[in-house]
């Protein structure tokens, strides 16, 4: 069995090779990552193997073996020392024969490479998601005379090597609670476990407040409740997640669908992508936290959090605070209007800021004990409370003004 540890800290997993791990499936992709949290300081090595899995996951001992064995078979692990307790060695992802495809997408690429007819059967709903996903391109003329290349660029870029820095109680569980690595395999939903992966890749919490606003946001619309001396109350309502194409297209199938609007989209869309997203959130492993922009574009800043629907205690706070503090500036047919309208966050901005905006970011619940995550954790507190206590000072002066009256 591993020996115990400490739930704080961080291992390290290579996305790349992790790529070419979920390609075996889920049961492999989980066991890449059970594997790579025994490792030592290094981040290179481990003893961890079938005990581990079987131990930290409600996977058999038999499955746990042949996920282990798919994982050397396949060059993503090697063993480097034999005997009762084996050593492996992480191979980089741009070093693994197999690659981040399945067998059946392996044959394709083949064919593709050698200039050979591609085999009939289920290469060709393989041969249709590679082109979606950008891996395959279409050269020449159309028709009979259009030819078929490899995107070389694309493929290394998928196997690149770049750490990803996950925590401890992603595998060993925080508390009593089920360990998250746990609960997504009993979803059986490999792409929510891929998705989570990437989210903390991309996820860097002192600029962005969680998962950058461009690749996944919920979006709310706006209502102009009143305005009071310095002050415009806006009132927001939620109106629809939006997510990025970088973010989807792994999850694309080549088949499309006709969305309300008319227009066609890769049916990975609400396939893959989308519930994988809605796994991560029902589970809990994924939060969204509101934030008050100083403008609705794509380059607008953080003025702070409002903690909506979750986030940190003070955030949640100070979402609270505001709208208390917007709420008595209004009178009472404006918060009607308001309420009547469908727009039940309410916050006061200076009127200078004339196209503040809410959102949501999504934010991964559990996060590396790292020196940047303790950074935006100060930052996070500081910033909160000084918006409290602005907010509060609002509160004050209109109850003095109303004593006063």
């Amino acid at each position: 069995m591993p020996a115990n540890r400490k739930v704080k800290g961080f291992f390290s997993v290579d996305r790349g090779a992790f790529r070419c791990a979920a390609a075996g499936g889920l049961n492999s992709a989980i066991a890449y990552l059970i594997m790579a949290r025994g490792t030592g300081p290094d981040n290179h090595t481990t003893q961890w193997s079938a005990n581990a899995i079987e131990k930290y996951t409600g996977i058999s001992r038999p499955s746990a073996k042949r996920a282990v064995t798919d994982l050397l078979d396949r060059g993503i692990w090697k063993k480097t020392r034999e005997g009762k307790h084996p050593i492996y060695q992480a191979v980089p992802g741009n070093e693994i024969p197999c690659g981040p495809f399945t067998a059946v997408e392996q044959e394709v690429v083949a064919a593709i490479r050698h200039g050979e007819p591609l085999p009939q059967g289920d290469p060709i709903e393989a041969f249709e998601a590679l082109k979606a996903k950008g891996f395959i391109q279409a050269t020449g003329g159309g028709g009979r005379k259009q030819a078929l290349r490899v995107n070389e660029e694309a493929v290394a870029a998928l196997a690149e090597p770049v750490p990803v820095w996950l925590p401890n109680s992603l595998v060993d569980g925080a508390a009593d609670e089920v360990p998250p690595i746990e609960l997504i395999r009993q979803t059986r939903s490999l792409p929510a476990l891929r998705l989570l992966v990437e989210f903390y890749e991309v996820q860097f919490l002192p600029i962005f407040g969680g998962i950058p606003r461009e690749m996944l946001q919920a979006e709310f619309d706006r209502l102009r409740v009143g305005e009071r001396g310095p002050f415009i109350v806006w009132g927001f309502r939620e109106k629809h997640c939006i997510g990025s194409y970088r973010l989807a297209r792994p999850f694309f199938t080549g088949k499309t669908e006709l969305g309300d609007d008319g227009t066609r989209y890769d049916e990975g869309w609400d396939g893959s992508f989308w519930p994988a997203v809605e796994t991560l959130t029902t589970l809990g492993l994924v939060v969204r936290v509101g934030m008050l922009l100083d403008g609705d574009d794509p380059e607008a800043e953080i003025i702070h959090s409002y903690g909506v629907n979750g986030g940190e205690p003070a955030e949640r706070e100070l979402a609270r605070i505001a709208h208390e503090a917007a709420a008595a500036m209004m009178s009472d047919e404006q918060l009607w209007r308001a309420e009547m309208e469908g727009y039940p966050h309410l916050v006061p901005v200076q009127k200078h800021i004339a196209h503040a905006a809410l959102v949501e970011v999504f934010r991964l619940r559990y996060r590396p004990h790292t020196s940047a995550s303790a950074a935006w954790y100060a930052q996070m507190k500081e910033s909160t409370a000084e918006w409290l206590a602005r907010y509060q000072a609002i509160l004050t002066d209109r109850a003095n003004r109303q004593s006063a009256a």
